[in-house]
């Protein structure tokens, strides 16, 4: 893995993605679900989720990764079998509980400015499903597409289902994903595109 975080230090300051984060001070942040909808004109894919202190999903996902990222790469390398990454995450090791209480907080403030967040299946006693939760929220994904990609996460089975229709719209329609949506999400795409296809050939026709 090219530029694999190991050491104490490196897994701290990981948010900062190796100092390429900001770019003269800008934060350099793709929701991909936004970007479909501005892309191709559709609604109702993106998650677009109000944030606390009226912070922009950029500024919010800036400050959750400053704050939890490190967390979450420890708690995946507790029982590593690298010697050095076992080592660096028991650092942090005391601090996960606390971060966990932390991370499950921000959730339920988001979920009283967003209700549909109510709807998030994911462990709250797990502090990687709770912080990938956490970014699925800042990254703009519905709720669908983030309890499947957490369903995933849990159980190592991939969404086959899923995988083929995202690739068949890719095919007809050139759409760019960078996610893999829920099915659900995926009969709403095809659906739109169906429409602005539908829409497009009758304008063509005048």
């Amino acid at each position: 893995m090219t530029n694999e975080v190991k050491t104490p230090e490196e897994i701290e300051n990981a948010y900062d993605r190796h100092g390429h984060y900001k770019e003269n001070g800008v934060i350099k942040y793709t929701a991909h679900a936004v970007r479909l909808e501005e892309m191709t004109g559709l609604t109702g894919i993106a998650g677009r989720y109000k944030f606390l202190d009226g912070k922009t999903p950029a500024e919010a996902e800036y400050d959750y990764r400053k704050a939890f990222l490190k967390y979450s790469i420890a708690s995946s390398y507790l029982q590593s079998d690298d010697p050095v990454k076992a080592r660096s995450a028991q650092k942090f090791e005391a601090e996960i509980p606390s971060a966990l209480v932390a991370v499950n907080k921000e959730i339920d403030k988001l979920s009283k400015l967003n209700p549909e967040l109510k709807k998030l299946d994911y462990d709250r006693k797990d502090f990687i499903e709770s912080y990938r939760a956490l970014i699925g929220v800042t990254s703009q994904y519905n709720v669908d597409d983030i309890n499947d990609y957490l369903r995933v996460l849990r159980t190592g089975v991939k969404n086959t289902q899923a995988q083929q229709s995202m690739e068949s719209l890719k095919k007809r329609y050139g759409l760019r994903f960078g996610w893999q949506p829920a099915v659900s999400t995926l009969k709403r795409i095809e659906t739109g595109m169906a429409v602005l296809e539908k829409a497009r050939a009758a304008r063509s026709e005048r």
